[in-house]
């Protein structure tokens, strides 16, 4: 049954209707933990309330940028961003049934109504900007798009993800952000700067945002447009069919790659050391300019290692019952080699590097890579999730995206081998004796392509010598990182990054030797 809202009000007074609004935020709960793009499902909601109400008129219509603070009985605060629209149909499941005086009609999640999606598109082909009480709503078109290129149709996929999304035209693609943050989302910021500043080829292009801009606060990123990409499978998933053939061979008694595996890894690791050298642009946007490794950033970064490691010491201390024999003897090596890792850790503030900092992807990994056109498509440039979007926006070493893709690599061996139901009675160490080979022989092979790209005299890297220290550093920080993830979703899964720790502690006690 479709939830009821009366208000004796008319639709243009919604913004300011503190009764309808609180009788629509009385019905979202549901909606929202029901929602694909809704984040806070693990937590108990305590209340929501609006945060903010912007119009947005367009063709005749009238549409809301509604912005509901979403407060958790045991979780920070999350702003969560609701487009809403009128119609007269009950078509697409509409949030309520709501009553102006004797005049119904039916309120749309606006992400799914066909007019929303035209005034959006025209607005931003036009660089338009409405102003509100709060500010303005301003539209930016990328230069990809042309100047008042006409809309022809649009239409929502079939599944939705952490965001909501339109299609347009067949050429572009649209990300919605539900969820809000005080600040411009950074892959906006990363896509503009590769497309029109690295002329970088291998992303969805920028092709235009919905910025909400204010005087005294930081503006606030609703929407991002880009270039469509028609890709099948991302990189996580034709790794794993790669891995396919890897595991029947291995059945059998045989070791045995493809080359065109080898082939594949040399191209993902031209075309990520052709991102980083875009990146290393030179150029006055200092949000994008290179920097050194200042004293400043050298103590975030230890305190960061510092509390990262902490806290994921203590994550497997209150989750010790669900770790098996080998993932207990591998955490119980970890705290016992705590003092090494922290002595490792400390050389971040005192070690010379000469080596620079620029923006990086910062949650790169093989599920981030579309395969296209025989060629690899990089995507989703929004930072690691678990960071603020301040943290996101920090210049970093690109050794830390190097070492994510590596440990994704990693992942992706170990997944197939160790929980495939065709290795459930397999000798365990014979399967990581295998999977080592298959590591070592697959990184190694992109570092050395990595490495040729970006060329021994490039001023990104001082040093060999430096690069193996950052690449060192940023594997163990990506393994330890990933500790929280696997005991929040998948425990039998902590022995991936605790093997990736303990290899990288291995190398560590070479040198404390």
């Amino acid at each position: 049954m479709i939830p009821a809202i009366s208000t004796p009000l008319d639709w243009l007074a919604f913004e300011s209707d503190k009764e309808a609004q609180q009788q629509l935020l009385a019905i979202l709960p549901p909606i929202m933990q029901n929602a694909r793009w809704f984040g806070g499902k693990a937590y108990k909601i305590k209340d929501l309330k609006t945060d903010h109400c912007l119009p947005f008129d367009a063709h005749g219509c009238r549409y809301y940028f509604f912005v509901v603070e979403t407060n958790y009985e045991d979780h920070p605060t999350e702003y969560y961003m609701i487009p809403l629209g009128l119609s007269n149909s009950e078509v697409g499941q509409p949030l309520a049934q709501i009553t102006f005086g004797a005049a119904t009609s039916f309120l749309h999640d606006a992400c799914y109504l066909d007019d929303f999606h035209k005034a959006l598109f025209v607005h931003i082909t036009k660089s338009q900007d409405i102003s509100t009480s709060l500010g303005h709503l301003a539209f930016e078109k990328g230069k990809l798009v042309e100047e008042n290129e006409p809309f022809v149709h649009s239409k929502n996929p079939k599944v939705d993800q952490s965001n909501s999304s339109i299609f347009f035209n067949d050429k572009y693609f649209m990300k919605i952000y539900r969820k809000l943050f005080l600040d411009t989302n950074p892959e906006v910021d990363m896509l503009r700067f590769l497309t029109e500043t690295g002329e970088y080829q291998n992303i969805p292009s920028y092709a235009g945002s919905l910025v909400w801009s204010r005087k005294k606060t930081p503006p606030v990123t609703f929407a991002l447009m880009m270039s469509k990409v028609d890709a099948q499978k991302d990189n996580w998933v034709s790794t794993g069919d790669e891995l396919n053939d890897f595991l029947k061979a291995f059945i059998h008694g045989d070791f045995s790659i493809h080359e065109f595996v080898f082939e594949n890894v040399e191209l993902l690791a031209r075309r990520t050391a052709e991102m980083h050298l875009a990146l290393f642009t030179e150029t006055k946007n200092k949000a994008f300019a290179r920097e050194k490794f200042t004293p400043e950033y050298r103590e975030w970064l230890y305190k960061h290692l510092k509390d990262l490691l902490d806290g994921r010491l203590k994550m497997i201390e209150q989750h010790r019952d669900k770790l098996d024999e080998e993932a207990l003897r591998m955490a119980d090596k970890l705290k016992r080699k705590q003092k090494l890792v922290m002595q490792f850790f400390e050389q971040v503030k005192t070690k010379p590097l000469k080596s620079l900092r620029t923006r990086i992807h910062g949650d790169y990994h093989l599920g981030q890579i579309l395969f296209h056109n025989r060629d690899y498509i990089i995507i989703d440039f929004e930072g690691e999730p678990e960071s603020s979007i301040a943290d996101r926006k920090i210049k970093h070493s690109p050794m830390k995206d190097v070492a994510g893709i590596v440990r994704s690599f990693h992942y992706a061996v170990s997944a197939k081998l160790f929980f495939s139901n065709e290795t459930k009675n397999a000798d365990e160490k014979r399967l990581q004796k295998a999977t080592d080979r298959w590591y070592y022989l697959i990184s190694d092979t992109f570092w050395e392509t990595y490495y040729k790209t970006i060329g021994k005299d490039n001023k990104l890297y001082a040093s060999k010598a430096e690069i193996n220290f950052l690449f060192l550093l940023h594997l163990l920080e990506k393994a330890i990182y990933e500790i929280g993830y696997e005991l929040n979703g998948r425990p039998d899964w902590l022995k991936i990054p605790l093997k990736g720790i303990e290899q990288v502690i291995n190398e560590l006690e070479k040198y404390e030797g």
